[in-house]
């Protein structure tokens, strides 16, 4: 005689301080999507056994179900749509035939899947500290924070809750990178990470081609709460040096109207700092503050990218209406090289200006495409500044630039 257990769970909001939460394990992904571990015990008998699960989220991705338990074989899943209603759509129901290979019993049983309407996003803020001499700040102070957005419609609460960083190989759910957030959306705190004192981090574990970053025990994410912040740390204090940089592809020209002027262009402004904390850095957005007479004010937004402890990572700040750069391409010309393996050479010969309109003088990183031609063979033969390799096709020229001066780069490169 086959006994059937009926599995009815209608998620509820968990106030914090609760011991434990339906979902044992929820790990979400950027792209729109999370993977749920739900674990019950359940009195098998000896032999074949039909359970009935109800607690699946609405819009669980069913191919992706996994049932394993101890001492459990599963013979036959069945899936019905007539459980919770959310959203005008019926939650699947799962019909489960497990043979329990041991006596009769408790036995645990895990049902492991797929589900979308989970995302989360890492965002950061920057605020820089005291300029130094010269009108450059030397260090920052960084806050992270991640968040967590349900649009699934139901209430979630899990013991544990990992974020899954990196580029991980997903075809569940058909979507492409991770859901935007409009700016006006309403942010709340989980009341589930009350507990977590200022400057706490979470705790980040490297797996194959992506890392967890966990969040702790017993979170609550409630449905009526679309987007839930929490802090992965607070007031970290890194060194950051901000760099002026006018980079060019190989062909690019300053030029106006006509090609009669050269028209001067702003240089990059970034902040370049290092990961010195003690965990991996999650891709997000970073607003930029600058403090100024006490008061911190947004001074440009950028994207941190995922940043392993101990890389380097930069932030661009926007345009200098300081420092501007022009560039011409004075000679480009192909003439014919004995020594070459196709027994031509290209010959290009380009003049970079940097201008400092500011009453101190100040650092540039002139950075110069080579063009891909032939064999990829280049060799600068002249040049008016020091300059060193960035890559296959890439050069730069450190100049400092005089206060109200200028400095001009000019050199003149072979490629084979």
């Amino acid at each position: 005689m086959k006994r059937w257990f009926g599995l009815w769970l209608v998620v509820p909001f968990l106030a914090y301080g609760q011991a434990t939460c339906p979902v044992r394990h929820l790990a979400i992904f950027g792209a729109n999507l999370a993977e749920l571990l739900e674990e019950r015990t359940l009195e098998l008998q000896a032999g074949l056994n039909a359970v009935e699960w109800r607690s699946l989220m609405p819009q669980a991705v069913i191919g992706t179900v996994r049932v394993t338990g101890e001492q459990v074989t599963v013979v036959r899943q069945d899936i019905t749509f007539d459980g919770t209603e959310v959203g005008n759509v019926k939650s699947p129901v799962l019909h489960l035939v497990l043979r329990n290979s041991g006596a009769s019993g408790p036995r645990k049983v895990q049902v492991d899947y797929l589900a979308p309407k989970l995302s989360w996003t890492g965002d950061y803020s920057l605020v820089l500290g005291t300029p130094a001499p010269g009108g450059t700040p030397a260090e920052m102070v960084l806050d992270g924070w991640v968040s967590v957005r349900n649009d699934t419609g139901m209430d979630i609460c899990a013991d544990a809750v990992d974020l899954v960083a990196g580029e991980v190989q997903l075809l569940a759910g058909g979507g492409g990178g991770a859901m935007a957030y409009a700016a006006n959306a309403q942010v709340a705190y989980a009341p589930a990470m009350a507990d977590r004192v200022a400057g706490a981090e979470a705790e980040v574990a490297g797996l194959s081609v992506f890392a967890r970053v966990g969040l702790g025990r017993n979170i609550s994410i409630p449905a009526n709460t679309l987007i839930a912040r929490f802090p992965l740390f607070q007031k970290l204090k890194l060194a950051v040096e901000q760099r002026n940089i006018f980079e060019n592809d190989a062909q690019t020209q300053t030029l106006g109207r006509g090609g009669f002027m050269l028209m001067p262009r702003g240089l990059e402004v970034r902040l370049v700092s290092r990961n010195d904390s003690a965990s991996l850095l999650p891709g997000g957005t970073v607003t930029v503050y600058s403090q100024d007479g006490g008061l911190a004010q947004v001074v440009g937004q950028d994207r941190i990218p995922i940043t392993p402890v101990g890389a380097d990572f930069s932030v661009t700040q926007g345009r200098s209406n300081v420092l501007q750069g022009t560039r011409r391409v004075i000679d480009r010309r192909e003439v014919t090289d004995s020594a070459a393996r196709n027994h031509m050479k290209l010959v290009t010969r380009v003049e970079v200006v940097i201008s400092n309109r500011g009453s101190d003088s100040a650092k540039a990183f002139v950075r110069e495409g080579v063009e891909n031609w032939g064999y990829g063979e280049w060799t600068v033969v002249e040049s008016s500044q020091a300059q060193h390799k960035l890559g296959d096709r890439m050069m730069e020229f450190p100049v400092q630039v005089p206060a109200k001066g200028s400095v001009k780069v000019e050199y003149t490169v072979e490629v084979r």
